[in-house]
């Protein structure tokens, strides 16, 4: 699944998570530490990937989850969420929009309760 990560995402996410770190928010900071935009915060992927799994699978809901970050994120990137699994543990991969592999982890999964 696709999705782009906009600024103003970020911004309301950084609003609601008081956490307005400039690295986030700032284009000027961002590039002072080396990124051609501002980085996406790692908890709006992670909550982001739980959101749009539930989205494609209603009858479940996440036990646990794991990610591992690997590279940075850009703001105002696509971002591609991939699933794979159909049994109780669901591995996750999240890549850029250029194919760099951005995450990998794993979801516990389990059907509603009747």
């Amino acid at each position: 699944m696709k999705k782009r990560i906009t600024y103003e995402a970020i911004h309301r996410y950084a609003a609601a998570s008081k956490d307005t770190a400039d690295i986030h928010v700032d284009a000027e900071s961002a590039a002072s530490a080396g990124f051609k935009r501002p980085i996406v915060h790692g908890m709006y992927i992670m909550g982001l990937a739980q959101s749009l799994y539930l989205l494609e699978h209603p009858e479940q809901w996440i036990t646990t989850y794991k990610l591992k970050f690997l590279n940075p994120l850009l703001v105002d990137s696509e971002v591609i969420f991939d699933f794979e699994g159909t049994g109780d543990d669901i591995l996750v991969t999240i890549s850029g929009e250029d194919g760099e592999l951005i995450a990998t982890g794993a979801l516990s999964v389990k059907g509603r309760l009747p």
